[in-house]
């Protein structure tokens, strides 16, 4: 009898020890895909913070492979596979409350140093435990056959390790992050990880009093991960996870001078008084520009970027008939226009919930008199696809004759801040004959709103000796307005190709 219990545990052993690679590497995948959520915040949604993020992860793993292999060697026993699982376990429930507790420090370390370190506090030691994972199951799974088919045991180690990335990278993507806040997903895994390390002492015949011990020292860190919560301000009326931001709604002032912000992790990117729908940013006024000319009237419009809707339903209001049509990938900020930003008082502006660019392809045959660009990804940070060349063009083919693209660029006009803003305008000048740019906030070297219009029309005669009242809106905008010779005239032309916009963003919020 002795000789089929010996083959039962061996095959138990194997499939054990198959199980905890795929799950260790899905796990892995998740706490990265999970933990550039965290970041986000901190330091922006910026090739920087990627880099640094996926850099500290790489060497982790690293430095866990090579120790995976000489514990091994070291401790012939399932059991090291427990400690390393349960360590990870432990490290990944204390995420959440030490990236509350200590993660702003961090920032002043500037946008680089700021985000390797943070990344190499949070996710470095449970990133070395999970790579060891691998090298310890290869050799206790080569045991399994008496050291004999080595190569074999490997390969199908790194075989299941790789599938578990695959499928935690996809689970991330497509499922949880849309339907769980990151912090549920960090308790998540540390229990998958811990119940992986009680049963690896199960099958080591471990001490039970050890084992129990440090299942309950994992559950009390679960508990302490689970509460650590951000404490929203006095103002905030609204918080809530999605699967692309943080999104959180406040309110300051009072009736009939309040004021409602919409916040996108740590972005402002839209406002506007509840108690009658007037816009309280500068930069939104700008939607009017087509109207500088004679007898201007909008029959269609289309918003790239949702904001807080304030810029579609003031041109609702302003021209009832007209059809409105909105661009926002986040389908929760259009949940939370609805119910806070006064988005179903208005049945002509229709928000679609997916990418821009997508939009705008499966749209065929709609023109719009007015296409406004202004959708960001995090601080500073325009989407690099909708930038290029091609989305200009595609943006052209969907205007009217007399129709115009207006964008929000975030930028300097003048000096080494207005590297972007020079991209931008090489970049529609291949395509509209005619650009004209207003300085927002004003100062020519500092970073602000830059509004671009771009039209195959050309727009001098509406923007040159012309005169209102100084309160007027007409009068503000025309005083922004920039002369040609005082806007980059240089800079590189984005394409699907080559788009080094995320670098100089990262670079400018760098400086």
């Amino acid at each position: 009898m002795s000789k089929p219990a010996s083959s039962a545990s061996t095959i138990l052993m194997r499939l054990y020890l198959g199980a905890a690679c795929f799950l260790a590497g899905g796990a892995m995948m998740v706490i990265e895909i999970c933990a550039f959520r965290l970041l986000a915040p901190l330091f922006g949604n910026s090739v920087y913070t990627w880099t640094a993020l996926i850099g500290v992860i790489l060497v982790a793993f690293s430095v866990g492979g090579f120790m995976g292999g000489r514990l091994s060697d070291k401790y012939n026993s399932i059991s090291l596979l427990g400690w390393l699982l349960a360590g990870a376990a432990v490290l990944t429930f204390l995420i959440p409350p030490m990236h509350l507790g200590f993660g702003e420090s961090f920032t002043h370390s500037g946008l680089i140093g700021g985000s390797v370190m943070v990344s190499l506090f949070l996710f470095a030691i449970p990133g070395a435990l999970l790579g060891a994972v691998s090298p310890a199951a290869v050799r206790f799974y080569s045991l399994t056959f008496q050291n004999t088919h080595v190569g074999a045991a490997a390969g199908t180690v790194s075989m299941l390790g790789s599938l578990g990335s695959f499928v935690g990278t996809f689970l991330s993507g497509f499922v949880l992050l849309s339907h769980f806040g990151v912090r549920s997903i960090f308790i998540g895994c540390g229990i998958l990880l811990l119940i992986l390390a009680v049963l690896a002492f199960l099958l080591a015949k471990s001490n039970t009093k050890n084992t129990i011990v440090l299942t309950a020292v994992g559950l009390a860190a679960s508990v302490l991960g689970s509460q650590a919560e951000p404490t929203p301000g006095k103002e905030v009326i609204f918080s809530q996870e999605s699967f692309y931001h943080r999104i959180e709604v406040s309110e300051n002032g009072v009736s009939p001078y309040r004021q409602r912000l919409l916040k996108l992790d740590s972005t402002a990117e839209g406002a506007m008084n509840p108690d009658n729908g007037e816009l309280v940013m500068d930069y939104q006024q700008y939607w009017r520009l087509p109207l500088l000319r004679d007898d201007a009237k909008i029959n269609s419009a289309l918003f790239i970027g949702a904001g807080a809707f304030g810029m579609p339903e003031a041109l609702s209001r302003e021209f009832p008939e007209a059809r409105v049509d909105v661009a926002e990938i986040d389908p929760q900020v259009i949940e939370v226009g609805k119910k806070f930003f006064k988005l179903n008082e208005h049945p002509k502006v229709q928000a679609h919930a997916g990418d821009a660019r997508h939009f705008l392809r499966s749209q065929k045959d709609q023109r719009w008199d007015l296409v406004f660009g202004d959708a960001y990804a995090g601080i500073r940070s325009i989407p690099s696809h909708l930038v290029t060349k091609e989305f200009f063009q595609l943006v052209s083919d969907h205007l009217t004759p007399d129709g115009v693209f207006v964008m929000n660029a975030i930028t300097a006009v003048q000096g080494e801040k207005a590297e972007l803003l020079g991209g931008i305008l090489t970049t529609l000048r291949s395509v509209f004959p005619h650009v004209e740019i207003f300085a927002v906030q004003g100062p020519r070297l500092a970073t602000q709103n830059v509004i671009i219009l771009a039209s195959l029309q050309d727009w001098k005669p509406w923007l040159t000796d012309r005169f209102f009242a100084a309160t007027t809106w007409q009068s503000r905008v025309l005083r922004s307005h920039v002369a040609s010779n005082q806007a980059p005239q240089n800079g590189p032309l984005f394409t699907d190709d080559f788009n080094p916009v995320d670098r100089i963003i990262a670079r400018g919020l760098l400086e």
